[in-house]
């Protein structure tokens, strides 16, 4: 402003306030985009423990197994069992499963034997170990024959052979089996021997 030949100069102060509330602005974007990439990492770990939480529970919950039948080889005195052969398969989308990490366990009123697992240096069933035998195995996934293959995937069928030991086995007898996998439920079953052995070798007990 000039006035009678002289200038004077005016302070302004507004410039100022301007730049701090620019700074002030750049502050709370920079703290919002920093709480905001905390926020998207905690929930990306949140939502990979809830997917993994959620894939062990299913597969501790659900079984993979289906027990497709139950044979009894009868013995020479028609009174009993030489073993009980269970075939068994993966059911459909389920993983594979290792049967050496099985633990079998038969139950009937008057005893039970707990424990039955699987040994693959010895050829035979007994009353402490089962013997698997191969129905259907495409992809050698198994092979029971002494090396240490031992895992059943979708489309294979095989059959555990477990021996009854201590336990008698009469006529018209509740019988339990108990097939405990590495991962998922147990599977049990129950059925009640014939009311006569008769003269067959092989008797269906299930279904």
């Amino acid at each position: 402003m000039k006035a009678n030949n002289k200038t004077f100069m005016r302070k302004d102060t507004r410039a100022q306030v301007g730049i701090g509330t620019l700074i002030i602005f750049i502050a709370m974007v920079l703290v919002a985009a920093v709480a905001a990439a905390v926020l998207i990492q905690t929930s990306g770990v949140l939502q990979q423990k809830a997917q993994s939480t959620g894939s062990e529970t299913v597969k501790e919950v659900a079984s993979n197994l289906e027990v497709t039948q139950i044979v009894g080889a009868v013995n020479a005195g028609k009174d009993n069992f030489t073993a009980i052969n269970i075939t068994i398969k993966v059911m459909a989308g389920a993983d594979a499963i290792d049967i050496s990490q099985f633990v079998l366990a038969l139950q009937d009123k008057e005893g039970r034997t707990d424990g039955i697992t699987y040994n693959i240096s010895t050829s035979t069933a007994s009353a402490d170990y089962f013997r698997v035998f191969e129905l259907r195995d495409d992809d050698e996934s198994l092979n029971a024959s002494g090396t240490t293959d031992t895992v059943i995937n979708s489309g294979d069928l095989v059959y555990i052979s477990i021996i009854p030991g201590s336990l008698t086995l009469p006529t018209r007898e509740p019988v339990r089996i108990e097939i405990k996998p590495e991962f998922g439920s147990s599977v049990i079953m129950e059925f009640t021997t014939p009311s006569s052995y008769g003269i067959e070798t092989n008797l269906v007990l299930y279904p």
